[in-house]
């Protein structure tokens, strides 16, 4: 086991080394060992997904860049101060969020690589606007944004969606990693809210899409996603949750995805997605008072859908989403619950 360890800990080592947090091959057999009689199994598929799933800070840079050289395709520039000029970094989130962050990164890649910046431009008229995130899950802090960012209004009080569906902006999401079935509902929502030719106005520019969607064929639900094959406490926990919308959705088809390449084997995505599970709920009934709805044993969600949660594997150097199975994050001092990646600014 020690030698999984040891891979796993390699993929994940500048997790949060920013805040003093240095992840080793003993913390990650202790979080292993939690999982019993399947601890190695847990680590194996573990070390097969992280690859596939993680963000060094080193990686996000390397996105970044290519981001900005889509960006200027997209936008028409050849040379990088012009589009630096005329492009507005929109700084929408907390300061302890992802996007400063990301910011930061993209600041010091344009000083390294073109000796330029963006920050020294940012009084200057815009005409382009890019919202930076790393990941779009259900995707409700970026929809949230975008229609408060589409509803201001400039200095010409001309709101920025006019200006959007007129062609006097151009509007882009940029992202390391985005949920298909999330970013549906939000073109929806902008859709509803706006015009229904404004999703065709905006851009949406990611590395690694995490194929989701409800009622799309052919996804490769990279994913937890549990099929209904189960025993009477899950089928007791679904029954109960007070939620209406997608139950139809709680399970994946036992038959999809068509060729499995997320996990290890077909059959290694059901024992792993079960112990996930089972585990999850585990967590959910060392709380203590009340259970907030949106908590759910693979990653926080909706509290109006009747689903076990997104069941996300995607991961960064600064933080992991709560859309992640609590088995990853769920750290409660009193709990007994060792996370495999301690969370910042999570309750």
């Amino acid at each position: 086991m020690k030698e999984i360890a040891d891979k796993i800990t390699e993929a994940i080592k500048d997790y949060r080394n920013e805040d003093g947090i240095f992840l080793d091959s003993e913390h990650v057999i202790n979080w292993g060992n939690q999982f019993g009689e399947d601890a190695e199994f847990v680590l194996h598929e573990i070390s097969h997904i992280i690859p596939q799933v993680y963000i060094s800070k080193e990686k996000a840079k390397n996105f970044i860049d290519g981001h900005i050289e889509a960006l200027m395709k997209r936008f028409n520039y050849s040379n990088i101060s012009d589009f630096l000029i005329n492009t507005e970094f929109l700084d929408l989130q907390l300061p302890y969020k992802s996007q400063p962050s990301i910011l930061d990164i993209l600041e010091t890649l344009l000083n390294e690589k073109y000796g330029d910046s963006y920050l020294k431009y940012k009084t200057y008229p815009k005409i382009n606007y890019v919202y930076f995130d790393d990941i779009l899950a259900s995707g409700s802090t970026i929809g949230k944004h975008l229609v408060q960012w589409l509803e201001a209004k400039n200095g010409e009080n001309i709101t920025n969606a006019e200006n959007v569906l007129n062609d006097n902006y151009q509007l882009s999401v940029n992202l390391f990693g985005l949920h298909n079935w999330g970013r549906s509902f939000q073109e929806y929502r902008l859709m509803k809210t706006f015009e229904d030719k404004i999703s065709r106005k905006i851009g949406w520019f990611y590395n690694y899409e995490i194929q989701n969607h409800a009622r799309f064929n052919n996804q490769s639900l990279n994913v937890a996603f549990p099929i209904d094959e189960q025993p009477t406490n899950v089928k007791s926990y679904l029954a109960n949750l007070k939620a209406e919308k997608y139950e139809n959705y709680a399970y994946r088809k036992s038959n999809l995805p068509v060729t499995e390449r997320f996990f290890t084997s077909a059959e290694n995505r059901v024992r792993y997605e079960n112990i996930l599970l089972q585990k999850g709920i585990t967590i959910i009934e060392m709380i203590k008072g009340e259970i907030k709805p949106n908590i759910r044993p693979l990653g926080l969600i909706n509290p109006s859908y009747k689903t076990f949660g997104l069941g996300t594997h995607f991961f960064t150097w600064r933080n992991i989403p709560n859309n992640s199975p609590l088995v990853f994050w769920w750290g409660v001092n009193d709990h007994g619950w060792i996370p495999l990646f301690p969370v910042a600014n999570r309750g």
